[in-house]
């Protein structure tokens, strides 16, 4: 078995250079220029700014092939590094400009690029055909290394597709069952680092803090033993975290430090998509304090760089449409004659002012259906307010045991419970509401039943989600929240069960209700 690991690692030694490195040997055939490529790939995720300047001298020398997409993959790295992604498409598309003159170890590493693109703008589609495309290249590998290295680099990025999906436990079986078969080739990639990440990332996902926490911890000994002071993304992953982990135990100093030190990093890479994230978590854990002064300091500045993150995404995701539009034209004109590529142009402007038509269309019948949204949810409030005493009124009166005083007293504490805050709680229970009124738990489930024709689940639920309204409509910033935070506020224990319960209440998302109610307060202001 040693004797085989041994063997593994010489066969991964041989090829590494091959995706990134090995284009260095046949292409610059001065030590100095070696060195160059190696300090630009060193510096790709640490300081992108100094790699930038190193891969500018290099396209300036380059000559072949292999040295140009080699070049440009070293800045899309830079660029992902710093969350330009616009900027990371158009080096990836340059560097694909050379795919029939490159090896498949090149044409993976440009794959892998794109296929990350496809999963941090949310262009699925692109996803699975970037996939398929790996998969069909790994097929074809005379070199079961590069076949390896294809599967471990994919099942990691399928992992993340999953979180998005908030499918944590589909997500786990995929690293569970990339583990068992190739785990060896994890270790001799140097890539366990990653792998205990993204596997920290899933318990978290699932609840199981204690061991999201361990695999957080042997990811960190696995950066600093083989990576260490060579990628900031992973640093601030790994710590973003461990803060999140100290935020759940409600160690809040502990998890404001944490991620004071993610900031700090996050500024020297410039990723706005990092600075957003970090402020927002740093505004809540200021919250959760009570310290109003850095609540609001670090509020403002999570609210600043939303403004800037969506601008960002609007512009990479052009961007990579453009590209590949341009990169389908160009594979179009290198298989056909020139008569051949201009109808294929021609075509192709076609469907795409037919494509542009059906946008339109789709466009004004979505901006119809809106109008008609807006007339419903503007009377969502007093659907809210007036549903159960409507509902009483139609019910046929039923024998109840419990005194006409009593029921009275019920009654009257019951709406001295809804002018306040404590049905956010997100302990409250049948029993709790029952303690805190002093009244037996079955008079008070009877009385909601008879009288607002819900049970306690319910009526808490609709509580909470005009008490979320009130705020949406009375206070303009919870528009910029998250859907998470909004939940948290109301008193739901999730994002999901929060989403769920308010467009059950409502019969609108609550992204479509923010959505609506911006626009209406922007053309109120108008």
């Amino acid at each position: 078995m040693k004797l085989k690991n041994n063997k593994l690692k010489n066969n991964v030694r041989v090829l590494l250079p091959a995706l990134l490195l090995v284009f260095t040997q046949a292409l610059f055939c001065q030590e100095n220029d070696r060195l160059i490529v190696n300090k630009a790939i060193e510096l790709s995720f640490y300081s992108p700014d100094e790699c930038i300047k190193l891969t500018q001298h290099l396209l300036k020398k380059a000559e072949t092939a292999p040295e140009f997409a080699g070049a440009y993959l070293i800045e899309a790295d830079a660029y992902i590094a710093k969350g330009e992604y616009s900027k990371c498409a158009k080096n990836v598309f340059n560097a694909n400009q050379y795919h029939e003159k490159i090896n498949d170890s090149l044409k993976a590493e440009i794959l892998f690029r794109q296929i990350f693109l496809a999963r941090k703008l949310r262009l699925y589609n692109q996803f699975d055909n970037y996939a398929a495309n790996l998969i069909s290249l790994s097929e074809n590998q005379d070199q079961s290394s590069l076949s390896s290295l294809i599967t471990i680099k994919l099942d990691i990025e399928k992992a993340f597709i999953l979180f998005g999906k908030n499918e944590f436990a589909k997500a786990l079986e995929v690293l569970n069952t990339l583990e068992k078969n190739h785990f060896q080739q994890i270790e001799a990639y140097s890539y366990p680092d990653k792998f205990y990440l993204v596997k920290a990332i899933a318990y978290k996902g699932l609840g199981e803090y204690e061991k999201s926490n361990s695999y957080y911890t042997t990811a960190t000994d696995y950066y600093l033993k083989n990576h260490s002071k060579t990628n900031r993304l992973t640093e601030i992953a790994l710590v973003k975290g461990n803060a999140e982990l100290q935020f759940h135990d409600k160690d809040y100093e502990k998890s404001i430090k944490s991620l004071k030190v993610a900031l700090e990093k996050a500024k020297k890479l410039e990723n706005v998509y990092l600075l957003e994230e970090i402020n927002n978590r740093l505004a809540l854990n200021y919250l959760t304090l009570n310290d109003k002064e850095n609540h609001n300091l670090y509020n403002t500045a999570f609210l600043s760089y939303n403004r800037k993150v969506y601008d960002l995404e609007i512009a990479s995701v052009n961007e990579c449409y453009n590209l590949i539009g341009e990169q389908q034209a160009i594979n179009y004109a290198s298989h056909e004659n020139t008569l051949k590529m201009y109808m294929y142009i021609a075509l192709g402007v076609f469907f795409l002012i037919l494509l542009f038509g059906n946008l339109l269309y789709f466009s004004n019948r979505a901006q119809k259906k809106r109008l008609k949204e807006i007339i419903g949810y503007l009377e969502v409030t007093n659907k809210l307010l007036v549903e159960s005493t409507d509902k009483v009124k139609k019910m046929t009166p039923k024998k109840l045991s419990i005194p006409t005083e009593t029921e009275q007293n019920i009654l009257a504490s019951l709406k001295k419970f809804e002018g306040t805050t404590k049905f956010t709680n997100r302990d409250m229970s049948l029993a709790t509401l029952a303690a805190q009124l002093d009244v037996n738990t079955k008079y008070l489930s009877e009385i909601i039943n008879k009288h607002y024709n819900d049970n306690f689940n319910t009526y808490i639920n609709k509580l909470r989600i005009n008490y979320i309204i009130e705020k949406l409509k009375n206070e303009p910033e919870y528009l910029n929240y998250k859907i998470s935070y909004l939940a948290e506020e109301s008193g739901f224990s999730s994002h999901s069960s929060f989403a769920t319960v308010f467009k059950t209440i409502t019969g609108i998302a609550p992204t479509v209700f923010i959505d609506l109610l911006g626009k209406e307060i922007h053309n109120k202001k108008a």
